[in-house]
């Protein structure tokens, strides 16, 4: 069995089957630590993407533990990597699957002290132990999505099914994209027919032509859902590729925002906890970590930010308009659909690194709009 089938049956398997054990069974009570714990720091510093944790969840840690939690953001994973890779200091950071290994060859990742961490137990098994980290020694599962298209239904219609459609003249100057290396290189290599994770040379460097012949049509958003919504919401957008949370905030404003996930298949993404080896509280971040399992806890930030979560546990706790939302948890025939980001080199000097240099440096072609 392939890689990638390997990881198309984990989630199928979790997404049609674990729900329904969670909500029978229930949910297994927190122990406590079996260590002797080291005093709490005074201040944590969280390094995650713009708007992805809900400040409400860091208040409700700090009064309960009496530290600080600072809140640094970043506009993309490659930002995060090189900033990790550069041994800057946080505590706890988001980082996505394929970008771990990485991180772990170059010693810029912590293993986790999971005595303090009991809560791991709520993750599910369909998210542990994977291809990036055997044994999860480094990581802490916490989220998925999808990556689609969100279509202005009531300017253009339904005709939008297809990541080629981003290329369509009747949208140039009206796509909204995010500068994200590996999920614009992934997309346009689907739209070509190639693989999500090619290493070909010849298929990644055709992938940057399309995506320079694109940049004539681009408008340049915000990594923050309400500042590249707003493009869309405007009109000077009709088309911006993203993510459910996008959706949730289009949509509550304007009804005619759809959510596409084009018939080559959806891009997914999946992001974990880490704890970088730059950090000098890495028991105060374990505590922090064990504190966000809590099933309560994972349910509340699936209520408000509309990403599903690896913890098992917090599903009965998910309000059913969300868990029964598919944009938010994919159907199955989603899932079969779907292609993963698997871990490729995006150093400078590798192909991803050398043909994003091209793309950015590239001028933006002349448009034709006759």
């Amino acid at each position: 069995m392939s890689k990638i089938s390997g990881y198309l049956r984990n989630w199928l398997v979790w997404s049609c089957g674990l729900l329904v054990l969670c909500l029978v069974e229930g949910c297994e009570s927190e122990e406590p630590p079996s260590k002797h714990p080291p005093a709490l720091a005074r201040e944590l510093v969280l390094f995650d993407w713009v708007d992805d944790m809900p400040q409400s969840v860091l208040d409700a840690f700090s009064r309960e533990y009496g530290v600080k939690v600072r809140y640094v953001t970043y506009q993309s994973q490659e930002e995060a990597v090189e900033k990790l890779l550069n041994g800057e200091v946080f505590d706890v950071a988001v980082v996505e699957n394929p970008f771990i290994p990485a991180l772990v060859a170059a010693n810029r990742l912590a293993q986790i002290d999971f005595d303090f961490v009991p809560n791991f137990k709520n993750i599910s098994a369909n998210f542990r132990d994977l291809a990036i980290d055997p044994g999860n020694r480094y990581t802490v599962p916490y989220h998925y999505g999808t990556t689609g298209l969100l279509v202005r239904t009531d300017l253009v219609g339904e005709e939008v099914t297809s990541w080629n459609d981003l290329w369509n003249p009747r949208f140039a100057g009206k796509v909204a994209l995010r500068l994200q290396q590996r999920e614009l290189i992934g997309i346009t290599l689907l739209s070509l027919g190639f693989e999500l994770n090619s290493e070909k040379p010849e298929e990644v460097n055709a992938a940057i032509d399309r995506l320079i012949d694109l940049k004539k049509s681009v408008v340049w958003v915000d990594v923050d859902s309400a500042k590249a919504v707003a493009k869309l919401l405007s009109g000077e957008a009709l088309i911006l590729l993203g993510w459910p949370l996008d959706y949730q905030v289009a949509h509550g404003a304007n009804n005619a925002v759809s959510y596409v996930l084009p018939q080559e298949g959806t891009a997914l993404w999946s992001d974990n906890y880490v704890i970088p080896a730059s950090s000098n509280n890495a028991h105060t971040a374990a505590v922090f970590i064990n504190f966000l399992l809590r099933p309560e806890i994972s349910a509340q930030i699936v209520n408000e930010k509309n990403y599903p979560t690896a913890n098992e546990a917090a599903l009965p706790m998910v309000r059913p308009e969300v868990r029964n939302d598919p944009v938010i948890f994919p159907s199955a025939a989603d899932l079969r659909q779907a292609h993963f980001f698997l871990p490729v080199p995006i150093d400078p000097e590798s192909l991803y690194g050398i043909a994003w240099d091209r793309f950015v440096a590239a001028p933006v072609p002349v448009r034709d709009d006759k």
